[in-house]
């Protein structure tokens, strides 16, 4: 790579978001998760068997299904080897060597086993603990999973993941992007941590490692012509959280054969399934090549400092309708179309990608040249 390539402040809420994901510290909340939702098992299993419980349970018909004794037997092994298995998880991480969790096996064989033994209240508070374990081991599972072929974090899902842990991650690392460290898809990477597209802005990152297998990188979840269109139209800071704008989207598009065949997408509309409509029909899998994101030891942004910085940068930032002439030579971009990124002289008319949703939008680049 001839220069440095920047990070955008949405790039380094991703990186934050995978890095943290990925993290020791993050793995251990897991952990802690699972040892609680264990001891609460054991305890309401040690009250039941005082107050003799199982007496009432024993059915002609059922036999023993529904006891203490059955669910001691059998499902509270699933949290044990849930539990050792989150035990291997933490010893393999020093060594680089990352895992989906076992959520899902252990999730699979509780629900097999009847907790008739537990109160009403109890086993309420227990599937509310597991609940909450399973959303917390999900963004473990989504940064590690790569068995698919396209990375299983979207924009749109970063988006709602940086809002339920934005509170986190109020100082983030600095980042910095290293070009000499660069990985094609489908190979094991160099260094084990967050990688950025380097022809794709509209890439979301994504985590690999070199330590196990499995951690080869996959290709990235990016913009389909509905995505980039969404994107034109609505305007990175609104994109997904700005329920009014993104079904207002929507109802300007219901020719798109995607979301003409969705039974939501209509006039009557939910403002808030309006994201989750566009987001099912806006990515597509795409190779390309990636660079090493890489943390700055012991340095530190804020993040309202990044935001403040994006707004300001924003508030100067041109943008034209194709057919509009250039009032600032520069590089410019416009997010309908890849690799887009060229020179303008002043007066240059914007030419038109010829998408289907209207005139493109061409964006300054902020990094010039």
């Amino acid at each position: 790579m001839s220069r440095d390539l920047p990070l955008t402040a949405w790039q380094k809420k991703q990186a934050a978001l995978l890095y943290y994901f990925s993290s020791l510290k993050y793995l251990e909340g897991l952990r802690d998760r699972v040892n609680q939702i264990k001891s609460f098992a054991e305890e309401k299993i040690n009250q039941s068997r005082l107050e003799g419980r199982d007496r009432f349970l024993h059915s002609n018909q059922w036999g023993d299904r529904d006891t203490t004794e059955n669910w001691s037997n059998n499902a509270w092994q699933f949290l044990a080897d849930f539990q050792q298995s989150v035990a291997e998880d933490i010893s393999d991480h020093s060594s680089n060597s990352f895992h989906v969790t076992g959520t899902h096996q252990c999730a699979r064989g509780l629900s097999e086993y009847s907790m008739q033994w537990a109160t009403i209240e109890e086993e309420k508070q227990f599937d509310a603990m597991f609940a909450e374990l399973s959303n917390y081991a999900r963004n473990i599972d989504t940064t590690m999973q790569k068995s698919n072929q396209v990375s299983w974090w979207s924009d749109f899902g970063l988006t709602m993941a940086w809002a339920k842990n934005s509170s986190e991650l109020q100082m983030i690392p600095k980042f910095r992007v290293v070009p000499e460290i660069i990985s094609d898809t489908g190979q094991i990477p160099p260094r084990t941590g967050v990688y950025i597209a380097v022809d794709d802005p509209n890439a979301s990152l994504q985590f690999a490692w070199n330590g196990s297998r499995g951690g080869e990188i996959i290709p990235s979840s990016t913009f389909n012509d509905l995505g980039l269109a969404a994107l034109a139209a609505v305007g990175r800071s609104k994109l997904w959280v700005d329920q009014t704008a993104m079904r207002d989207f929507v109802w300007a598009n219901l020719s798109n054969p995607d979301l003409a065949s969705d039974e939501y997408a209509n006039s009557t509309l939910d403002l808030a399934l309006a994201p989750s409509v566009i987001a099912r029909y806006a990515f597509m899998a795409r190779p390309t090549r990636w660079c090493f994101v890489e943390i700055v030891e012991g340095e530190f942004e804020h993040i309202e400092e990044i935001e403040s910085s994006t707004l300001s940068s924003n508030m100067t930032t041109q943008r034209f309708f194709a057919g509009e002439k250039c009032q600032n030579a520069g590089y410019y971009f416009t997010p309908a179309r890849l690799d887009s990124r060229r020179w303008f002289a002043h007066g240059e008319t914007f030419p038109d990608t010829q998408s289907s949703y209207g005139k493109s939008i061409w964006q300054w680049d902020t990094q010039q040249d």
